[in-house]
């Protein structure tokens, strides 16, 4: 044991009379395992952002068509002789196969989502200041009992009604000199019974000449024929199809938690029904796409003394179903089926966000739960809180807005006036509350353009049954949501070229992209430079660790060649030249090499932020689709950019690894010669 320490112990004063050969081995480890640090570490980190930004962001594609329409949305296909021309507009188009385009290379995933009408028997729909319902339609019978007539300078003095007595009165056109009269009336049934009554209300009659309906003025006039005017008998019950224009009065509410009768009129006017009309898209070169009713004939007049009504069976059951369609609108809300949140435009790029409560979870997508976000106004309108249930009908309906601003009022319209078509009902509870990110600007803060409805409440779509399939569903913007891989956006646009989908058409719909990608192309040529220029680096840094590894790991190994003949000639074993051999190897290996996995790791950091901030300055280069991307709220991400330990240890082992492992073989190669073959020859 003695004998082979003190071989040991002259081995290592034999190796250390040469320093600077000794200084040469360790400088050669040192540079060659700190540069193939370095190189490790900024690998790792590229792999890791990349991760990271792909985790963080997400990039969506929104559709919409457009085209050359005429009022009535037909396509312009020859300019020469247009009629009605409404300039190239965005069109909600129906019927239309996604399939090339939700197939195609880099997209990942899409919604097409849905809106519904969800009618709730116990909540009136109420306008964005909450001071009147939305939907204003109604269908009353009355009596007039009085009239108040209007006074000098149109000023009213309600105290000082006139009696009617026995004579005929005439309820008067708006167009009749813009003279308004005001009357009391007794209401003994409204299909939205809402409003009160008890005071006095101007009534108007909303037609140019009644004489278009001739025979329905004669049956109410007689031989009289006062103009833009009906004779209206007092003490006479009338049924009348109307809207009521109100405003809220908290004066005349029986109970402050019940909305009902909290409305007071100011104003009716009898007009045509909107239920048993079309409804249809129509264009202009100002207004957009909007709708309009086309009337179907099928309507009915609009007043009838009551007693003609009861009498008459059919048009007793249109008064009936228009009564209804009223009270179910004046009850409903627009509720919008989604499978992802993010996807809409709005959410996805910060501009809306959750105020309170929480967001759908994956679990509620996936189960169908029965649960709804709604946006702040519309909750502090209702009276709404989280936790709150509600009790929904839902029914399909068409023609609706595309608008996504915030001051938008989505109003959903039933329709079906012969029978109840509720697809789905449920009980929805509110788990969350979602509003208008604030933004601060030289005019103060405002809210981002970027937007939804107020009145927008979203639900899961799997929370639905009997909806109506997806291909039956409108294609718009405002609806569909396509989801691609980050950082493939031009390729994307490339491959929707080569089908034929995007790109000016004449006489035919274009089919244009906006794109939302939270910032990920401010960010991707750093990432890309960083990931491309970290690969290079570690391939050129492991070539060379290898190389230098096994040269120095020949040239050491060389030069204790003469060191293993000589202990081997003095007696030593070959087991204990072998160990002596290898300790000193190992002493230089593990100093050399953790000095360059030090260098290494500090270096780390200060040369991958000089990598992405060259790649900051040369935006022209890597931000070629920047011209496509719609304007959206950055994603904050720390992004790694140090040395990790764990690298840096691996890369200090790997280092050893190499330059032990060579001087191993060669050592066993010398081992296996005799004592005199190492030493060296006369004249060497």
């Amino acid at each position: 044991m003695g004998g082979g320490i003190s071989m040991l112990s002259m081995h290592l004063r034999q190796l250390f009379r040469k320093p600077i050969r000794i200084i040469l081995y360790l400088l050669t480890i040192a540079l060659s395992a700190g540069f193939f640090c370095m190189s490790a570490n900024l690998y790792w980190d590229s792999v890791k952002n990349l991760q990271l930004a792909d985790d963080a962001f997400s990039t969506i594609a929104v559709l919409d068509y457009y085209a050359d329409v005429d009022w009535y949305g037909k396509i312009v296909e020859n300019f020469e002789n247009v009629y009605r021309y409404a300039g190239e507009q965005r069109i909600t188009r129906y019927g239309v196969d996604l399939q090339q385009i939700v197939n195609a290379p880099y997209v990942k995933n899409y919604d097409l989502r849905s809106v519904y009408g969800a009618f709730s028997d116990e909540h009136i729909a109420l306008n964005h200041l909450g001071q009147y319902p939305i939907f204003n339609g109604n269908v009353i019978r009355f009596t007039i009992s009085r009239e108040v007539k209007h006074g000098d300078d149109h000023l009213f003095d309600y105290s000082l009604p006139a009696n009617l007595g026995e004579e005929p009165f005439t309820i008067q056109s708006p167009y009749d000199d813009g003279i308004a009269d005001y009357y009391l009336v007794k209401v003994s049934h409204a299909a939205n019974d809402i409003y009160g009554f008890d005071h006095p209300i101007c009534f108007y009659l909303d037609v140019d000449r009644p004489d278009q309906q001739p025979k329905e003025i004669f049956d109410l006039n007689g031989d009289v024929d006062p103009a833009y005017g009906i004779i209206i008998e007092p003490e006479t019950e009338y049924i009348g199809i109307s809207e009521s224009y109100a405003y809220y009065d908290e004066n005349i509410a029986t109970d402050a938690s019940d909305v009902f009768g909290h409305f007071r009129l100011s104003d009716i006017i009898f007009c045509n029904d909107r239920y048993y009309d079309n409804r249809a898209y129509y264009y202009s070169q100002q207004l957009g796409e909007y709708t309009l009713r086309e009337s179907t004939g099928e309507s009915p007049f609009w007043l009838y003394r009551y007693e003609t009504v009861a009498s008459n069976p059919e048009l007793l059951k249109k008064y009936e179903n228009i009564s209804r369609a009223y009270y179910i609108n004046a009850h409903s809300f627009c509720v919008n089926a989604i499978n992802d949140l993010t996807g809409v435009p709005a959410f996805h790029s910060g501009s809306m966000y959750i105020r309170s409560g929480r967001t759908f979870a994956k679990s509620d997508y996936d189960a169908g739960t029965n649960v709804c976000l709604v946006s702040k106004d519309l909750a502090m309108n209702q009276g709404w809180n989280i936790g709150d249930k509600i009790n929904f009908s839902f029914y399909n309906y068409k023609y609706f807005t595309q608008d996504t601003d915030w001051n938008t009022t989505l109003i959903p319209y039933y329709t079906y006036t012969e029978n109840c078509e509720f697809f789905d009902n449920g009980t929805y509870e509110i788990i969350g509350i979602y509003d208008a990110t604030p933004t601060t600007s030289s005019e103060g803060v405002r809210s981002k353009i970027l937007s939804v409805p107020w009145n927008t409440i979203y639900i899961p779509e799997k929370s639905l049954t009997n909806a109506p399939a997806e291909e039956d569903r409108p294609v718009t913007g405002a609806l569909l949501t396509i989801w691609l891989e980050n950082g493939k956006i031009e390729p994307f646009i490339e491959r929707m070229n080569e089908l034929g989908i995007t790109g000016a058409k004449q006489g035919d719909y274009e089919a244009r992209f906006t794109f939302y990608d939270q910032g990920y192309s401010r960010i991707q040529p750093s990432l890309e430079a960083l990931s491309g220029t970290a690969e290079l680096l570690l391939i050129l840094s492991s070539s060379l660790l290898a190389i230098a590894a096994l040269l120095l790991a020949f040239f050491y190994a060389q030069s204790q060649k003469q060191s293993i003949g000589t202990m081997r000639l003095l007696g030593c074993s070959k087991a204990r030249a072998f160990a002596a051999v290898m300790l000193s190897t190992l002493i230089i290996a593990v100093t050399g090499a953790l000095m360059g996995a030090a260098i290494g790791h500090v270096l780390t950091a200060g040369v991958g932020e000089s990598i992405m901030a060259n790649a900051n300055q040369t935006p022209e280069e890597f931000l070629a689709f920047s011209a496509y991307l719609a304007e959206s709220t950055q994603v904050d991400v720390e992004f790694a950019l140090g040395a990790d330990a764990k690298v840096s240890l691996l890369t200090c082992l790997a280092a050893l690894g190499l330059f032990i492992a060579g001087t191993l073989v060669f050592v066993v190669r010398y081992l296996g010669k005799g004592p005199r073959e190492l030493l060296p020859r006369a004249g060497e």
